[in-house]
């Protein structure tokens, strides 16, 4: 019987150490619930953040898209072909333009020559014909070698052709500007000569077409040159917009 209220003691000890392991797992079990709870709303924290990014990631994009597509529209397109052809077009005129002006400077100062050599002409007018002789091929030879400069260019790149264009519209009008230059001093002194004949020889209207002539040259060279440095800031600007 001893033995038997012995036996009853230890299954009750061993029963109490069960219900104290059975309350320490309910307990071990109840904080790990707690623990994923707070996973769980560390994960709902994570998303939110995660998705407030993307919101504004999302923000940024369109924001950038709108900006190069305002870029695009304010931005000309540059037809790479049609500016290949007027490079080409220009360097054909120029050459053209070029040889024009050395043909045509030779052409006058071969006629001064003339005059001078199987002329009979007084000591004032030998004088003012050898002076004016060799300007005219000056001039043509100075214009053939500004064109030839501006068509040797090379250009490689729509960069460079626009270069090339700018530099072409500087060089047309420092052009037009010495020609202007040029033709009022062949006018100043055709002028002269005009007035010492008609003072000593009465030759009045022979003189006096050629001045009446000049005159109107010059008025064409001073009309293309204004035109050419009013538009000349404008066409500048448009290259400037297209680089």
């Amino acid at each position: 019987m001893s033995d038997n209220k012995k036996a009853m003691s230890d299954n009750k000890k061993a029963l109490s150490e069960d219900k104290t392991a059975m309350s320490d797992h309910r307990e071990a079990l109840s904080e790990d619930k707690t623990a994923m709870s707070d996973h769980k709303e560390a994960l709902s924290e994570d998303k939110t953040a995660i998705s407030d990014d993307g919101s504004q990631m999302s923000e940024l994009d369109k924001q950038l898209t709108q900006w190069q597509s305002a870029y695009k529209d304010a931005t000309p397109s540059v037809d790479t072909g049609a500016l290949i052809k007027e490079t080409k077009s220009a360097r054909f005129k120029l050459k053209l333009k070029g040889a024009v002006d050395l043909v045509l400077g030779l052409a006058v100062s071969v006629w001064c020559l003339t005059l001078v050599l199987f002329e009979p002409l007084s000591t004032y007018q030998f004088l003012l014909f050898m002076v004016l002789t060799p300007i005219p091929a000056a001039f043509g030879a100075w214009g053939y070698w500004v064109r030839q400069k501006q068509w040797k260019v090379q250009t490689l790149d729509v960069q460079s052709m626009l270069a090339f264009k700018q530099n072409q519209l500087k060089q047309q009008l420092h052009y037009w500007k010495i020609s202007l230059y040029g033709c009022l001093a062949l006018w100043c002194g055709l002028l002269a000569l005009a007035v010492f004949n008609v003072l000593m020889f009465n030759a009045f209207t022979l003189w006096g077409t050629q001045l009446l002539i000049n005159s109107v040259v010059v008025f064409i060279v001073y009309r293309r040159y204004k035109k050419l440095a009013a538009d000349l800031p404008s066409a500048l600007a448009k290259i400037d917009d297209m680089k």
